[in-house]
């Protein structure tokens, strides 16, 4: 198998036609509509509640107080992040890159590597998303087994039971190591590393160290928390940090009758990029306003994909538009419609792919 990955040619106009469907809805709203001022608002507000619970951290004299607060702003963060930081790295906010570029920067002062992260994201999974190898959001640790095609272990026929454990040290791994590790890699999924320049490299240690700083050593002296209690909430609150950041990731592309596509011998993949993109996504409770507002579009993941420089804000209207256009084209369209469900059957996945071992044993 070729390193390169080729999509086939659009062989319909479904993409031409959603393009159109979609730049018609924006001319419908007008200029105003266009605009994503509520994003705006959603920004200053998760952005005002993370301070605030840092002030209180820091200022209660209630210690069961000060650990919760420092407990969810790890939930807090990631709110931000799939939000806010998440359309900056796609240039999705405004017009103006600089305007982009601060809120994807809010990932480094959350203690992520924005630089690297968007190399990941949008240079990786964006491109090939659930292709073996090239997709390196999907596949990050191999005692799980994402890809049915990946290589079997005898311990994968007990993932679905060791995953949620793992899961929990999402962000920890993801803060403490694993952005140190890709600065080290020369490959990350289909995003080939030649030299980082040196500011990038100088900007993860100033933000690590910042990070690190304010979130442990600054509470350590202002607060009324002991260290061990420090400790103890900082670890709580990466726990509480990866369950939100899974919960809004898993069920788009890992669910039990995800679709993960295989080049032949040449790189050719069997679809054509926007085929792919539709086929291999699952959208879920694109109907449930509490996730619409706080999961940041991602449970209407096949406009993200398919229309990533689109602020998320937009994606209940757009969605339906996607819908009814794959469904003209003879395109399956993936639904859940419980969220609940969509959870689970990411388990169900990993749990048919741990038998797999049973069938070649």
């Amino acid at each position: 198998m070729e390193d390169r990955i080729i999509f086939q040619e659009e062989k319909d106009e479904f993409y031409i036609t959603a393009k159109k469907r979609v730049n018609d809805y924006f001319m419908e709203i007008g200029e105003i509509g266009k605009k994503n001022i509520f994003l705006y608002f959603k920004a200053i507000l998760f952005l005002s509640i993370h301070v605030i619970l840092y002030l209180l951290l820091l200022k209660s004299e209630n210690i069961w107080i000060a650990a919760s607060c420092m407990i969810l702003m790890g939930p807090m963060s990631i709110l931000i992040g799939i939000n806010i930081a998440h359309d900056g790295a796609h240039g999705a906010i405004s017009k103006y890159k600089i305007v982009n570029k601060f809120f994807l920067s809010l990932l480094d002062f959350l203690g992520a590597n924005s630089y690297m992260w968007k190399n990941r994201h949008v240079h990786s999974h964006h491109l090939y998303p659930n292709i073996l190898n090239s997709d390196a959001d999907l596949k990050q640790n191999p005692l799980i087994r994402i890809f049915p095609n990946d290589e079997l272990k005898s311990y994968h026929r007990y993932q679905y039971l060791y995953a949620p454990f793992l899961y929990l040290l999402y962000t920890m791994n993801w803060l403490l190591f694993r952005d140190f590790h890709d600065f080290t890699a020369e490959k990350i999924g289909s995003f080939k590393i030649k030299q980082h320049p040196k500011n990038e490299f100088l900007k993860l240690l100033l933000f690590k160290s910042i990070y690190l700083s304010y979130i442990l050593i600054v509470p350590v002296i202002y607060s009324n928390l002991s260290i061990s209690a420090i400790i103890l909430s900082y670890i709580l609150m990466n726990f509480s940090a990866s369950i939100l950041i899974t919960l809004a990731l898993i069920p788009s592309h890992v669910a039990e009758n995800s679709l993960f596509p295989l080049p032949d011998e040449k790189g050719m993949m069997p679809n054509s990029w926007s085929h792919h993109q539709v086929l291999t996504i699952i959208d879920f409770a694109t109907k449930n306003r509490f996730l619409n507002f706080f999961f940041g579009g991602f449970n209407h993941h096949v406009a993200h994909h398919l229309f990533p420089k689109i602020c998320h804000i937009h994606y209940p209207k757009i969605t339906p538009i996607i819908k009814q256009t794959a469904q003209e084209f003879g395109l399956k369209y993936n639904y859940e419609d419980s969220f609940i469900n969509a959870y689970i059957s990411h388990f169900k996945l990993l749990k048919n792919n741990g038998k797999l071992i049973l069938n070649q044993t």
